[in-house]
């Protein structure tokens, strides 16, 4: 993956170099309606990652709400029997902002791999993953953790259970002290306090941090997780998408939600995570499906958000002429530009309000050119 020169994407590119990668591996597309009866929401709330869905009233009466999820409609039609289905999304989602109340359209893409197994079905997700943040931007990272690691630290130094929920807020925020503080006060022992409040500090490279957390276990489960985990690494190694792996333990999800992996993906310039998934068998289990499942959803609308926030320039080349060159004379400079290796060219006889070119070339400032010689030459 490192070893190949990042061209930029468009906003128009990405969706289908997106698509083009995951039907490489065997992923066919779902199509949703958009919308479902409220009901059907309504009864999962729990596991709806936004608390704001919309509602309307069709014309038969039905309260009805336009899709704030993909993941719970694929999951709601997978079949019981069904032994491995890979599928992927392009949808866009409606939810409420909770800040301003406002409503949001959400353009997403998501993969998710229903019947994936821990070793190579979550290698093949994280690889996948990788791969995405890869044609967003040159410098990407995908954070890995872990929601059974975590149990199994909180589970080893007797933290209870009415402990648990500010402990998972504390190492969401990386708070180590928070997590000392709430160990001590459920009676946990100092050492194992701190302990836990090394988590919070436990991220970095994949081989260094991995060693770090080893000398956590304190059950054959979390042991077992660190086998998974560095499995999961060799062949990142393998596919060469390593490099964009980090172990961070504060990357956890809903616990309702998810219950293995979980992971995050960044792209330079975005303030947020552009793609979060991990496992999710709990959701399957809320349908009744006996099937272990996992995926990731990418949101286009943040990517495209930082894209625009970040773009220094709207032209590569802005080339302002003298009316007194001819339309022949505009058109073969442009021409020249572009094959000389101008990422774009846009010729007009005065610099637009607000535009911003990396460069500027006035062609009455340079010596008139003889254009139309026969064999198209200057």
């Amino acid at each position: 993956m490192g070893d190949q020169a990042h061209e930029r994407i468009s906003a128009e590119q990405l969706p289908l170099s997106l698509r083009g990668l995951f039907e490489q591996r065997g992923y066919r597309r779902y199509r949703m309606s958009n919308f479902e009866t409220y009901d059907f929401y309504r009864e999962n709330k729990n596991f709806l990652k936004s608390e704001g869905i919309i509602t309307f009233t069709d014309t038969s009466g039905r309260l009805m709400a336009l899709k704030p999820d993909v993941t719970m409609s694929i999951v709601k039609h997978t079949k019981p029997d069904t032994v491995s289905s890979r599928l992927y999304y392009e949808e866009n989602v409606f939810r409420i902002d909770p800040q301003s109340g406002e409503y949001r359209e959400i353009s997403q893409v998501g993969l998710e791999y229903i019947g994936g197994q821990p070793g190579y079905g979550e290698a093949e997700v994280v690889e996948l993953a990788a791969r995405s943040l890869r044609l967003m931007g040159e410098e990407t990272v995908l954070d890995i953790g872990h929601m059974g690691f975590v149990a199994g630290l909180f589970e080893s130094i007797g933290l209870s259970p009415s402990a648990r929920a500010d402990a998972w807020e504390a190492l969401r925020g990386k708070n180590g002290q928070a997590l000392y503080e709430a160990a001590v006060r459920d009676g946990c022992a100092q050492d194992d306090a701190r302990k836990l409040a090394s988590l919070a500090s436990l991220a970095g490279p994949f081989p260094e941090a991995i060693e770090k957390a080893e000398k956590l276990c304190g059950t054959d489960d979390m042991h077992r997780i660190m086998r998974e985990l560095r499995s999961l690494y060799s062949v990142q190694e393998v596919v060469r998408t390593a490099e964009a792996l980090r172990l961070d333990f504060s990357a956890l999800g809903d616990m309702d939600y998810y219950n293995g992996i979980v992971f995050q993906g960044y792209v330079k310039g975005a303030p947020r995570a552009v793609l979060t998934g991990g496992r999710y068998d709990n959701l399957l289990r809320r349908f009744g499906k006996p099937q272990p499942a996992l995926g990731f959803a990418i949101c286009l609308s943040e990517w495209e958000r930082a894209c625009t926030e970040n773009d220094a320039y709207d032209v590569d080349t802005l080339l302002l002429y003298d009316s007194v060159y001819e339309p022949f004379d505009v058109a073969f400079m442009t021409q020249f530009l572009l094959r000389e290796g101008r990422e774009s060219v846009r010729a007009e006889q005065s610099k637009p309000e607000g535009i911003r070119a990396r460069s500027i070339i006035h062609l009455e400032s340079v010596e008139r050119l003889s254009f139309k010689g026969g064999d198209g030459s200057c």
